[in-house]
């Protein structure tokens, strides 16, 4: 009895670790790698942080890039940043993804001056209004969900028809946030927003095997970026407490680690650890990156889930008892 129970010991660790290096082992050997030389890249909020860089890197393997961004200031000193590593000429063009028919027309003009449909698209504008819903005006949601989703939506719309009729296939990658998986204090203006490029990029990954063309969403932290800047000077105490003190990682880092993402074939893109948790919780019915892996992990990380949703609760509920004792000092 003994020997047999060793025996499945034995069968039960080798699993654990061999099905997890298997899986890794599969996506390794089936990852489709990034070759975007010659190929037309639109990246929207392409003039600063996240977009700028993921421009640089998709220039240096060969891409005809296409940026565009609201400020013609910033995307002409943007354009010679890329243009100073890139092989083709870079296209720019003043656009605002709320509106439509400008993404429309800047995608019609950046086809014809490269001479070539749309082959990635990337959704890099965004922006982040932290605060409490008490005291935010109703404009900031609307402005938050026409910029971050529907900005989506519409260089989406612009762009899909064409590669459509090209029938040579395509890439959308979408950048939501953290805050596209998880949502407290300070970021009910902004998490829904994240929430829905999630669940339109959910969609789009399964409708688009339609036309063969792949649909990635990235899911970043904290970015060392001049609009992380801007949107600490609204964030609440209690959000930034949550938040917690992580370091803040460059815009060519996780350009990196998204364009990472795509050569490897990933749908839901992570670059931090805790970000990664959170994916694997809310994982929905979506592609797993390696589902042994997280088979195996659920049930601790289900642990951390209960002792973060206490800890949340626990920097309100301090707040309110501190801003109580305040109150009654005064």
């Amino acid at each position: 009895m003994l020997g047999c129970s060793c025996c499945w010991t034995t069968y039960l660790v080798g699993a654990c670790v061999g099905l997890p290096l298997l899986s890794y082992l599969w996506s390794f050997l089936t990852a489709p790698g990034f070759k975007v030389d010659g190929k037309h890249v639109f990246i929207t909020g392409g003039s600063a942080g996240l977009g700028l860089s993921t421009a640089k890197k998709y220039a240096q393997a060969g891409a005809k890039v296409t940026i565009v961004a609201r400020s013609t200031d910033a995307l002409a000193k943007a354009k010679d940043e890329i243009q100073a590593v890139a092989k083709h000429p870079v296209f720019t063009q003043s656009c605002d993804v709320t509106d439509y028919a400008s993404v429309q027309k800047a995608v019609a003009d950046a086809n014809t001056f490269h001479n070539r449909v749309t082959d990635h698209v990337v959704c890099c504008a965004g922006t982040a209004m932290p605060g409490y819903v008490l005291d935010q005006d109703i404009s900031i949601f609307r402005k938050e969900m026409d910029l971050n989703y529907f900005g989506v939506v519409h260089a989406t719309k612009a762009a899909l028809p064409a590669m459509v009729a090209r029938n040579e296939g395509g890439t959308f990658v979408y950048v939501s946030s953290g805050c596209g998986l998880i949502s407290f204090i300070g970021y009910a203006q902004y998490s829904p927003t994240k929430f829905a490029v999630r669940g339109f990029a959910d969609a789009l990954r399964n409708e688009l095997q339609l036309y063969k063309m792949n649909v990635h969403v990235f899911y970043p932290g904290n970015i060392d970026s001049p609009g992380f800047v801007q949107e600490n000077k609204t964030k609440p105490a209690e959000c930034k407490e949550i938040e917690g003190s992580a370091d803040l990682v460059s815009p060519d880092q996780v350009a990196q680690s998204m364009i990472d993402g795509v050569a490897n074939g990933v749908y839901a893109i992570t670059n931090d650890l805790g970000i990664w948790v959170l994916r694997i919780l809310g994982n929905g019915i979506n592609p797993r990156k390696n589902t042994p892996l997280e088979m195996l992990l659920m049930p601790v990380i289900t642990i951390v889930q209960v002792g973060y949703v206490f800890y949340m609760d626990y920097v309100v509920s301090a707040s309110r008892s501190a801003r109580a004792k305040k109150e009654k000092t005064n």
